[in-house]
């Protein structure tokens, strides 16, 4: 009995430990009570229950991505392009990002849609455009779709939603302004 007894005591020791240093156990002192003797039973017995520790979650990487198509450049710009904004891929790619600009007389426009169109007419998208300001604050300058689709080689034509907002120049040989990212191959 005196053995029961000092068994008794070091485990009421240990949880009392353990609750004053924070951690978190299974009813220890009941469990070790129960084993050494079934009957007997403390008049204060501590509660800990288990804390379950979940693995931090798997980080993912962006793909990496590159620049296929741009008419971007820094000279004044109207709006109203004069003719299509067109480019081509040689092979099939994933487009992740099309980015129009619509500086439109420094007043932006809010975002609207942006789609590409193959030389058989065959629509892609249209997207929902995401502004972003632009030069000295100007808002949804920029205009943003993320469409990360797998398209064949071929020539497309960007459609924006608002060509008359559409950023041109002499620069961009008076087609809208535009930029294409696809995923690195």
């Amino acid at each position: 009995m005196i053995g029961f007894l000092a068994l008794l005591l070091v485990a009421f020791g240990a949880g009392y430990f353990i609750r004053s240093q924070g951690c978190v156990l299974d009813t220890v002192v009941e469990k070790v009570t129960q084993q050494v003797s079934p009957t007997a039973r403390l008049t204060a017995t501590p509660t800990i229950s288990a804390a379950t520790v979940s693995p931090a979650p798997a980080e993912t990487k962006a793909p990496q991505t590159e620049l296929v198509f741009s008419n971007y450049n820094s000279a004044a710009v109207g709006n109203q392009p004069t003719g299509q904004t067109v480019f081509t891929l040689s092979t099939a790619r994933a487009i992740s990002s099309i980015q129009d600009y619509h500086w439109n007389s420094a007043k932006g426009k809010t975002p609207g849609t942006i789609g590409l169109k193959d030389g058989n007419d065959k629509l892609y998208g249209p997207w929902e455009a995401k502004g972003d300001p632009g030069q000295g604050g100007v808002p949804n300058a920029y205009w943003t779709v993320f469409p990360n689709l797998l398209i064949p080689a071929g020539t497309y034509t960007i459609i924006d939603s608002d060509p008359a907002s559409w950023a041109q120049n002499g620069g961009s040989k008076g087609l809208g302004m535009s930029q294409v990212y696809a995923v690195k191959e």
